[in-house]
């Protein structure tokens, strides 16, 4: 049903466009009345007319100033302008109000049947449009949310080779760019925070997160809540660390606030591209894992509170692991991973990735990186190999990679080490 106003002081010209348009459309239309622009403003603001027909001249507040408070509030409504006063300056204004129609008093039946019928038409397109519209973005919504997860899943399971990074950027509007990951872990001891709960709380986050700064985040793989986070460009390492410690503690206070529970946070540092956001999230993870007594953690925080290596560890531990060590550095160029190297000194993945981290100061895979940027930094310094080649001589297989891993490391890449 289409709802039509009339407004116009003479009630007998109310009464007489009632009449008519009752006897031509019936149930079609409900309609109201007002006797003045006041009147109009108020029933338009109360039922939200899709059609308003006003009179020009009223007594209080006229026709032009009615339909200009009416387009506040209701910009899509269809209006017809009703007047005995044939001016040219009200037609002026009536063509900047964007209104549609202009009938002049006295007015046929056929002419108000015509025009009425044609603004029931017109009501009933943009209705069906704006429905097309609110279906086509909860359609996108729906894709962008898939994606987000899709692409969330990737970055926690560091696969990356099948997927087309462009697509996800268009459709994300992400760049990849000074982008860090924060991992979240509600920290619920009466076991009250069920999935629904889980997912109320995601959801805020990430919303809150959006308001200030590009990110996308998931909570259908972990635990924990994980989100991906692009920093500004136009700060410093340290700028960018304190900007996203101090979302986190926000963060933290809303939930607290909202949701009656407390969360531990965990915070990587911000690198470039989709490999390297993995090992940002690795970072979350180990900051979330270390985090002590702090409900706020980020990784820098770790490494600058870490004792020296070997301090407060066994002697027993420290002789195999400095073995291992040995055979890390004797052995850089092979295909070293952390099931292979536990495998060759019988110990189970679990236990070796704990103790090498408390024995060593980092975790395996950044001792890898570690040793092996080392070495090439010596090499580097003599000219007589090419960068590719040291990049092979480490244990590299790809130079590109390897330059990401040394900027990592050194802050440069190899050549400009290498000046």
């Amino acid at each position: 049903m289409v709802k039509l106003l009339i407004a116009d002081d003479e009630k007998y010209d109310r009464e007489a466009i009632i009449s008519i348009l009752n006897g031509e459309f019936g149930n079609k239309l409900e309609v109201f009345e007002a006797r003045n622009g006041r009147e109009a403003i108020e029933i338009s603001e109360q039922y939200r007319p899709d059609i308003v027909i006003t009179d020009i001249k009223m007594p209080g507040i006229n026709g032009i100033i009615a339909i200009e408070e009416i387009k506040r509030s209701l910009p899509n409504t269809y209006f017809i302008i009703l007047t005995a006063y044939d001016y040219f300056d009200f037609a002026v204004e009536a063509v900047k109000n964007n209104v549609k129609e202009y009938i002049l008093k006295p007015f046929g039946r056929l002419e108000l049947v015509d025009k009425i019928r044609k603004a029931i038409t017109y009501v009933d397109k943009e209705k069906a449009k704006r429905k097309s519209e609110i279906e086509n973005a909860e359609k996108l919504n729906n894709l962008i949310s898939a994606m987000e997860n899709e692409l969330s899943y990737y970055i926690l399971s560091n696969t990356f080779e099948a997927i087309d990074e462009q697509m996800y950027k268009d459709y994300l509007n992400l760049t990849f760019e000074n982008t860090c990951s924060m991992v979240i872990e509600i920290d619920d001891n009466t076991g009250l925070c069920n999935n629904q709960t889980k997912k109320k709380i995601g959801e805020y986050i990430k919303g809150y997160i959006n308001l200030k700064y590009r990110a996308i985040g998931t909570y259908r793989f972990t635990k924990e809540l994980v989100y991906f986070i692009e920093a500004p460009m136009d700060r410093s390492d340290e700028d960018k660390k304190i900007t996203v410690v101090k979302l986190a503690v926000d963060i933290r206070k809303e939930v607290k606030r909202l949701f009656e529970l407390p969360i531990n946070v965990g915070i990587g540092r911000c690198y470039t591209g989709l490999s390297d956001i993995y090992i940002s999230y690795k970072e979350a993870c180990a900051s979330l894992d270390k985090r002590g007594d702090s409900n706020i953690t980020h990784i820098d925080n770790i490494k600058e509170n870490q004792n020296d290596s070997g301090h407060n560890v066994d002697s027993n531990k420290l002789s195999l692991f400095k073995d291992i060590e040995k055979y890390i550095i004797d052995n850089m160029v092979e295909e070293l991973d952390l099931d292979t190297v536990a495998a060759k000194f019988n110990l189970s993945c679990y236990h070796f990735s704990r103790t090498f981290k408390e024995v060593v100061g980092c975790n395996f895979s950044d001792y890898i990186n570690i040793v092996r940027i080392k070495k090439a930094k010596e090499m580097l310094r003599d000219n007589s190999k090419s960068i590719k080649e040291v990049c092979f001589s480490v244990g590299y297989n790809d130079p590109n990679y390897f330059s990401k891993v040394f900027k990592k490391y050194e802050g440069q890449s190899p050549t400009e080490f290498r000046r």
